[in-house]
């Protein structure tokens, strides 16, 4: 194998109802969103590994907020390839995410391994990455001769890069190059920011599912790192409703 195939999609933001304090995510259009994506990946692209980077819901609050968690969860065993789902900080707590989502700490696709990471969140939307996962980055790394990226919800980009972030960055980047990662990936930022590249390591921050242009990004990876950043878009499903 010289090249891993990888879909990334974040922030789909599910509600039963159009989102009226934030009226750009449409939300209320996830299942058959996430139904367009799922089908587009299986019969068009056939990645090796499907990555889901959190905040699967809009409200964790909501009395409906288990089963529409559910249904996401549903829709994404659909796939035909394996599908590692993080949790992002709309989505329930961690107890209640993980009886949908296992949580799963690392996924392997040929020579690339995803090690995936719950940061607490703290105010202003941030993260932090703890002592505990500072050290499973490490842990993750040893005996393995491929490439590695940390997934996360939050972005962890170098600072000043986002308007949101991981707060202890520095020390997290820092352990990514001890540990001979490649890089990170993440979501949360709506915008989504493209494919940078800083000091030898590589960064991506998927854009929104829930917003225009309700895009994904399939990552072509070599043996040096990523070869290309590519935006999908969920195949009919765009089309066959009308946004207002």
């Amino acid at each position: 194998m010289t090249e891993v195939t990888i879909a990334l999609i974040s922030d789909l933001h599910y509600s039963a109802s159009r989102n009226l304090t934030c009226p750009s995510r449409r939300g209320e259009y996830m299942p058959a969103l996430l139904a367009g994506t799922v089908k587009y990946l299986n019969r068009n692209i056939h990645p090796d590994l499907v990555l889901c980077g959190g905040d699967l819901i809009n409200e964790p609050s909501a009395k409906d907020a288990d089963l529409l968690t559910g249904i996401q969860a549903g829709i994404l065993g659909l796939l035909d390839m394996p599908c590692l789902v993080i949790r992002g900080n709309h989505d329930l707590p961690q107890d209640r995410f993980t009886r949908h989502f296992p949580f799963c700490p690392t996924a392997d696709a040929g020579f690339v391994r995803i090690v995936a990471f719950d940061d607490p969140e703290l105010p202003g939307f941030n993260s932090f990455r703890t002592p505990e996962d500072l050290d499973r980055m490490t842990l993750a790394a040893e005996n393995w001769d491929g490439i590695l990226f940390s997934f996360q919800h939050t972005p962890l980009l170098p600072p000043g890069q986002c308007m949101y972030g991981v707060e202890n960055a520095s020390a997290t980047i820092a352990r990514l190059r001890e540990s001979n990662y490649r890089g990170a990936l993440s979501g949360h930022y709506h915008a989504g920011k493209a494919l940078m590249e800083c000091d030898g390591l590589q960064f991506f921050v998927q854009s929104a599912l829930c917003e225009p242009p309700f895009s994904g990004t399939v990552l072509r990876i070599g043996r040096k790192g990523i070869i290309s950043a590519e935006p999908f878009v969920a195949g009919d499903v765009s089309r066959l409703i009308h946004f207002t």
